[in-house]
């Protein structure tokens, strides 16, 4: 007889370890999940509107007003344009993806280089 009783308590926290190592592994995961979706994210908006800026440089190159919105499949990109009396053109470009994500980008474009002068990114 095994009076003195060591093993149920060796068990039993043998168990807490191991799950206490599950539950670390399984948050780890899911915030390694949330990152990549927030990644994927990024990366959707990112290549809106890069698309949408060579649509835009394309129309102007051909000296045409580019459309005010383009649509795609994640979502949509706003195009606003400024002109002033310099050659320097403002280009706002907004995009939102179907979950709410957005990001903007204000580019300034040489109307007589044909190049971009300033690419700022992160506004408002």
């Amino acid at each position: 007889m095994n009076e003195k009783g060591y093993i149920f308590p060796v068990v039993l926290v043998f168990c807490l370890i191991i799950s206490m190592l599950t539950a670390h592994q399984l948050f780890m995961y899911l915030g390694e999940r949330q990152f990549l979706a927030d990644q994927k994210h990024r990366f959707q908006l990112d290549q809106m509107i890069e698309k949408t800026s060579r649509e835009t440089f394309h129309a102007l190159k051909q000296n045409n007003e580019p459309p005010g919105r383009f649509d795609f499949n994640e979502g949509a990109v706003d195009c606003q344009l400024i002109k002033s009396n310099l050659p320097v053109i403002q280009i706002t470009l907004s995009a939102s993806l179907k979950n709410l994500q957005t990001k903007s980008v204000i580019i300034y474009y040489n109307s007589e280089t044909k190049k971009i002068t300033k690419w700022v990114e992160g506004t408002s």
